[in-house]
């Protein structure tokens, strides 16, 4: 039974969320991609404020610290961060479970 601030899970489930975190971070690339690859300037016209405007609403898809593409590279890194723990239970569950095992087996 688990204390109130542990986590049990079994191989198989964490590999299961492993999995799916891997899976995330794969669709937000995609995204990532997708947003900068989108043609972000024009449609405000050719005077100094739609040129602006337009330059504005490209720095917040692509560019600085808080564009779009910069926050889904941080959902990422999260999400391959916590692939990367559920495969690290999965592995320390099956080895704690293997000299469990070999404990209580009779020799």
């Amino acid at each position: 039974m688990a204390n109130l601030n542990e986590l049990e899970i079994s191989a198989t489930a964490a590999e299961q969320c492993a999995v799916a975190c891997r899976a995330f971070a794969d669709d937000i690339l995609g995204v990532v991609t997708m947003v900068q690859r989108a043609d972000h300037g024009g449609g405000f016209g050719t005077l100094p404020s739609g040129l602006a405007l337009a330059r504005k609403y490209s720095e917040l898809a692509v560019g600085g610290p808080g564009s779009l593409s910069t926050l889904l590279q941080a959902h990422i890194a999260i999400a391959s961060s916590l692939a990367d723990t559920f495969t690290e239970m999965g592995r320390n569950y099956q080895s704690t479970d293997s000299e469990a095992a070999q404990r209580i087996t009779p020799k």
